[in-house]
């Protein structure tokens, strides 16, 4: 396309360029024209004098184009004052011929104009691909330069930053991503500007990131790359990471539904204990009480009958033992140590094995189904020592403070073997989600001189 206000000169360029093959769609003499043209034409390129008729001139015209359409100017002009040139530098043109110029001259222009309006074009494309790809990724990008400044931000960084893009830019990276060690609590050094001297390409896990709104926003699953020029110089880093908040409230919901799920099976287990004790203690044991009642009535030998009641005491005896034994009626009315002591009393009568029983503390207020849950424990870990360790000497232990319970079993015994699968260790499972019920830590170690230490610490008042 021609803009040009004098006829003689259009004529002539047109000439000379379809004489060289190139196709002119229009001659126009103003700018408002033009514009007018290339909206509905869009041509390859723009000749442009800079004095044409109407309001807007050649400069302002070309500015226009390029800023809408994006289309290459060459100027054609007599004029070539410092002041014009000054202004049309500014619309970054392809070319700038002073009249009058050799036909030879505006090809070379041209041809190099659309080359390199080409090159450019096809950066430009290669540029947004790159710029639509980069916001459209879920995962936060941040590009900081040698400096530790913010060179980029995309979309998902500005929203756990709660900085945007123009607020980060040439700001040091540690006033906008301010980092605390999610397990300490403590402000390390920041490790970001650490990974760019050091080249590390792995971001550290357990970073809680402080965002503008004061909100702390756990990230990782991240990576550290360093951006090398040409001449194999470090001139930055690209930070990749994901918001870990919505992972850690689904692990959350899963661990608490586990729980929740873990409590209902061993309360029915509770449940359906409490049932068959209490079928032990008034339907068999009142059937052995009438039977022994009896005795004498039905059987006449003294002797025989003396024999019968011994059996009969005897058979009364161990289904109370097997009712306690099941839901031990102490645990309603006294505190955990009392139960315990009971316990330990019982069992040490039972295998003829000493099991001693310490207590420290004041005794806190439980709620019934955290005593329920330690003195299973408890039973379940002296029960092994004796069937599994075949241990010679048991001891319980228990601290009770305000804030938290304390029960540690100690055996002499064998030990427990390590089992890659803890479906082996039935009676540990067990026990394992017990604690995780009452939100406490179980440990299993060996003990010091041999044996097995069992320990656990829950809080007095689990959530």
């Amino acid at each position: 396309m021609i803009v040009e206000d004098s006829f003689i000169v259009a004529y002539h360029l047109q000439a000379t360029l379809e004489g060289e093959g190139y196709t002119v769609l229009e001659k126009l003499d103003s700018g408002s024209a033009a514009i007018e043209y290339a909206a509905q034409n869009r041509p390859d390129l723009v000749l442009m004098d800079i004095m044409l008729n109407g309001e807007l001139d050649g400069i302002q015209t070309a500015s226009i184009l390029k800023s809408r359409y994006n289309l290459p100017v060459i100027y054609i002009t007599a004029l070539t004052d410092k002041d014009t040139i000054q202004r049309a530098k500014i619309t970054e043109p392809y070319g700038y011929l002073t009249k009058p110029f050799e036909d030879r001259e505006i090809f070379t222009v041209i041809e190099m104009a659309l080359y390199k309006h080409e090159i450019e074009s096809r950066l430009r494309q290669s540029e947004e691909k790159y710029f639509t790809t980069v916001q459209s990724i879920s995962d936060a990008i941040v590009i900081i330069d040698d400096q530790h400044t913010i060179s980029y931000l995309n979309p998902k960084a500005e929203a756990i930053t709660g900085y945007k893009l123009g607020e980060a830019l040439g700001r040091n990276v540690a006033d906008i991503m301010y980092l605390r060690n999610e397990a300490t609590g403590e402000f390390p050094v920041n490790p970001i500007q650490c990974d760019i001297v050091s080249h590390h390409n792995t971001m550290p896990e357990g970073l809680l990131l402080g965002s503008k709104q004061n909100v702390w926003v756990p990230i990782g699953e991240g990576s550290l790359s360093p951006v090398i020029d040409a001449h194999d110089k470090l001139i930055g880093l690209v930070m990749i990471f994901k918001d870990l908040s919505e992972k850690r409230a689904n692990e959350r919901m899963a661990k608490d539904f586990e729980k929740q799920r873990l409590s209902a099976l061993i309360e029915g287990q509770e449940r359906e204990r409490s049932r068959i004790a209490k079928d032990l203690h008034d339907g068999l044991g009142q059937i052995l009480n009438a039977v022994k009642m009896n005795v004498n009535v039905l059987v006449t030998d003294k002797r025989t009958a003396q024999d019968l009641y011994k059996l009969l005491d005897e058979a009364i005896i161990e289904s109370i033992r097997i009712s306690e034994n099941l839901l031990p009626s102490k645990l309603r009315d006294f505190d955990l140590a009392t139960c315990l002591r009971s316990m330990c009393r019982q069992m040490n009568e039972a295998v003829n094995i000493p099991i001693s029983f310490q207590s420290m503390g004041i005794p806190a207020r439980l709620e019934q189904t955290h005593k329920v849950n330690l003195y299973r424990i408890a039973q379940e870990a002296v029960t092994n020592a004796i069937k599994h360790a075949h241990a010679s000497s048991i001891t319980v232990r228990l601290s009770e403070r305000p804030q938290a319970v304390h029960l540690s079993i100690e055996d002499n015994g064998k030990g427990i073997r390590p089992a890659k699968d803890d479906r082996n260790h039935s009676g540990l499972v067990n026990m394992r989600d017990r604690a995780e019920i009452l939100q406490g830590k179980l440990s299993v170690k060996p003990g010091p001189e041999g044996g097995t230490i069992v320990m656990i610490e829950t809080p007095v008042h689990p959530n």
